[in-house]
């Protein structure tokens, strides 16, 4: 097996030389370093070993030197992994920098050079790379002993730290923060699929040509990963260098996921605030002390003019969702759509309201609800698998129009549920009928009742392709072929399914009042409801 080296870049990124420039080949900079010398003549280049760099004082030839040319055509050839030569006040020919990119050789310009102390800062990481390796996991240590104050904080301080890219990605993938490049190269790795595993570890992947350390970001130290980090590791990085790179990596997750907590307790701080003081304004709309209208004010609730108010709930979310960070992104994406508002954190999801001046202004609620559908959906665009649904109250006046809106609101959302669109938006007035089903939906006994009166389907078929079937077929007024359209398979399939449930149900859909309550139990029995204790 290779002995472990560090490469010039690496060397570069420790410090040791003031004030230098690469002036060209900046692809090999990820060469492993063998040996640093002192150069005398252009002549020599060629007997040093391969991965040597070599150091010229400015008496033995300079950056802007005829002979640099040379210097470089001999080096390449030899396999030298760099040069070092001092810089003079003329400009280094652009033919020199192009060549010394062909031949992938980091040419290093420095002011001031004395190449022997060079060479003598630069042998003892050479000689002993663990050397390197303290170094990188001292300054790690030093940079995150304090939480880093967001993503772009994390993702520079650990790239200056190990002098490599670094992305930040989240549990499906989705770039957050860093080198968009180490996100694309991630991409191209099946690993990238299984981020939002249940025991996230760190791992080294191959993608591209280029080697990818995964690093998991957790809160809970036995839940799911929150956030990854990505390093693109250099070619040369094996044996005692690669291991504190890795240590590095995991000081700087555990500093950020420190923050992430942080976060989450000041957010899960503010939505308690809210909440309490939401209820407060609920349970005595006729009488709010002065301390309770002032606390109102100073987070922007109007509680004078026409409230209207928008219940948010879940109907589903895969396991790599966060729910305690789902209220702040779907603040952030329906202020994209016009909608600045505080979503307030209640037992059956999230509650806000909108508030216009007079009755007229808030008598069509078309605007409000698009736009609500619009933020939903661009949620559920980033978190494949998700499903929110939303209903809408209707506007009443004043404080107590405030609570009274919000119970509509609830009401519309139990028929939201009960639909398997994506971003379903229910109005409490959109079809006076519906409110009779929002009362239905609304009770427990009735929705058992509904359960138990398809449970020989449930048992029979614990997928739920009966139940799905039989819903579609009576929201499509019992025709199998438009059924089979919108289930995606042939009509005959539906037909069997149908034949099925029939010897299955105790009921007949042949009869109004029967396929009435079925339809209703159909669209009801899967769904998770969350009653308020």
């Amino acid at each position: 097996m290779a002995s472990p080296s560090v490469t010039l870049g690496q060397l570069l990124d420790l410090g040791l030389l003031q004030r230098y420039e690469v002036l060209g080949g900046e692809s090999g900079l990820r060469r492993p370093v063998r040996v640093v010398v002192v150069g005398s003549t252009v002549h020599e280049i060629s007997e040093l070993a391969a991965g040597s760099v070599v150091v010229f004082g400015r008496e033995q030839l300079a950056l802007d030197d005829l002979a640099m040319d040379l210097a470089i055509r001999r080096a390449g050839s030899a396999g030298l992994s760099g040069i070092i030569a001092a810089r003079t006040s003329r400009q280094v020919p652009f033919v020199t920098r192009r060549l010394a990119d062909r031949f992938a050789l980091p040419l290093i310009g420095v002011d001031d050079i004395g190449p022997a102390g060079v060479v003598a800062a630069f042998d003892p990481y050479v000689r002993a790379p663990e050397i390197a390796g303290l170094r990188v996991l001292g300054d790690a240590a030093r940079r995150f002993q304090r939480p880093p104050a967001n993503a772009n904080a994390l993702t520079s301080s650990l790239a200056a730290t190990l002098g490599e890219p670094v992305a930040l990605v989240d549990a499906e993938s989705r770039f957050v923060a860093g080198d968009p490049a180490v996100h694309a190269l991630l991409g191209t790795h099946p690993a990238a699929d299984e981020l939002g595993g249940p025991h996230p570890v760190a791992v080294t992947v191959r993608a591209g040509e280029a080697d990818i350390l995964l690093q998991p970001v957790q809160v809970d130290p036995a839940g799911l990963a929150v956030y990854w980090i990505a390093v693109r590791l250099p070619g040369s990085a094996a044996g005692v260098l690669l291991e504190p790179v890795r240590q590095a990596v995991a000081i700087a997750a555990l500093s950020f996921a420190v923050h992430v907590a942080g976060d989450a307790v000041r957010s899960e701080r503010e939505n308690r605030r809210r909440s309490l003081l939401l209820n407060e304004i609920l349970e005595q709309p006729g009488d709010l002390g002065r301390r309770t209208a002032e606390r109102a004010s100073a987070l922007g609730w109007r509680l004078a003019g026409w409230h209207t108010a928008v219940q948010v709930q879940v109907s589903h979310a895969p396991s790599s969702v966060r729910l305690s960070a789902l209220g702040t992104e779907l603040e952030e994406h329906l202020a994209e759509h016009g909608l600045s508002v505080a979503l307030v954190e209640r037992a059956e999801g999230w509650v806000f309201w909108s508030t216009t001046e007079a009755e007229a202004d808030a008598g069509d609620p078309g605007p409000l609800t698009k736009r609500v559908a619009a933020a939903l959906a661009a949620a559920e665009a980033e978190h494949p698998g998700l499903r929110l649904c939303a209903g809408v109250g209707g506007a009443h006046a004043g404080t107590a129009g405030i609570g009274r809106s919000a119970d509509q609101a609830r009401q519309a959302v139990l028929l939201a549920r009960t639909t398997r669109r994506p971003a379903t938006v229910e109005h409490i007035d959109a079809v006076s009928t519906r409110r009779l089903l929002a009362g239905w939906y609304g009770s427990a006994p009735l929705r058992g009742a509904a359960a138990d009166l398809l449970a020989p389907l449930q048992d029979a078929d614990p997928s739920g392709e009966l139940v799905r079937t039989l819903r579609c077929y009576l929201d499509c007024q019992s025709s199998a072929k438009a059924a089979a359209t919108v289930l995606g398979v042939h009509r005959n399939t539906v037909m069997q399914r149908m034949e099925r449930v029939a010897q299955l149900l105790p009921a007949d859909l042949d009869e109004p009042d029967d396929r009435l309550a079925v339809h209703l139990a159909a669209r009801a029995v899967d769904v998770q409801w969350d009653d308020p204790a």
